[in-house]
């Protein structure tokens, strides 16, 4: 993998791009307190966003909201090319106040996905080219031309909203509709006790197939996607109430603190009380 990337002292702004040969799962952590641009400038890719599967192709350009999981896999076919950009809020809160009324479309939707024409895959990638020139350059003022270029680009996102429906770009495939579907029901039913069995049942497919379509189409395994979606509630709770650990691992699907614990430490890195405090020196 060929890759080039830049992050701001201040960690509100980073830019990468890549050229991947082969077949490709990416292993990063699967949901931020950024929003994410994603554009593909070759090849083509399953973005899992959600509880969807889109189908993205050469000059497509997603956008998400902080918070949401997701995930690229491949699309049956190697080798591609993205450019990813992570940004705060805080990042362009900073130029004008009614900027935000962008992203507060995009909060709205959770996502936008859109297939750039081929004089808009230009503008977008000159606005990139010029994103890596300042990221490089540090010339005087270079953060205020990258918060101009992601302006940019996230006004014609802006223009695009009305204009495109995301559920085009869904993939047909039975199966990732399925799978949609079973998300869905976890996404709904975390508290709840889930198991691969009784998921099985209650979608009516072996637990072999439905374990082996579940990782194809989302990247993660069963008891993945499980734990990341009672963990990303465990934090909301964390962050927003002042419940005690163990009603929060209760109110989030954990049968009990040492498996919340170990649980919350494996996907995010840190105990669930080093994010509370963490959250409050922000």
């Amino acid at each position: 993998m060929k890759t080039n990337s830049f992050t701001s002292g201040d960690d509100g702004f980073s830019i990468s791009s890549a050229q991947v040969k082969g077949y490709f799962s990416m292993s990063e952590r699967h949901y931020h307190d950024k929003y994410e641009l994603y554009y593909l400038r070759a090849g083509e890719r399953f973005y899992f966003v959600k509880d969807k599967v889109f189908h993205i192709r050469k000059g497509c350009l997603v956008l998400i909201k902080e918070g949401q999981l997701h995930k690229t896999t491949d699309a049956e076919k190697p080798d591609h090319e993205r450019v990813l950009i992570y940004f705060r809020k805080s990042f362009i809160e900073t130029v004008n106040k009614s900027t935000l009324s962008i992203l507060e479309l995009l909060d709205s939707k959770s996502y936008f996905v859109a297939e750039l024409s081929i004089k808009e895959q230009r503008t977008a990638e000159n606005v990139f080219v010029e994103m890596f020139q300042e990221a490089e350059g540090k010339a005087d003022y270079y953060k205020i031309c990258l918060q101009g270029l992601l302006l940019r680009l996230l006004a014609n996102i802006g223009r695009y909203t009305g204009l495109t429906d995301a559920d085009n770009f869904l993939s047909s495939s039975p199966k990732h509709e399925k799978i949609s579907e079973v998300v869905r029901y976890i996404n709904e039913h975390y508290l709840e006790e889930l198991t691969i069995p009784l998921l099985a049942e209650s979608f009516y497919i072996s637990p072999y197939y439905l374990s082996r379509i579940f990782k194809e189409t989302t990247g993660f395994t069963l008891l993945e996607y499980i734990n990341l979606a009672r963990v990303k509630a465990a934090e909301e709770l964390l962050i927003n109430t002042g419940l005690k650990v163990i009603e929060i691992a209760e109110k989030s699907g954990f049968g009990s603190v040492s498996q919340f614990n170990r649980v919350f430490k494996q996907v995010t890195g840190y105990s669930p009380l080093n994010c509370r405090k963490a959250s409050k020196n922000i």
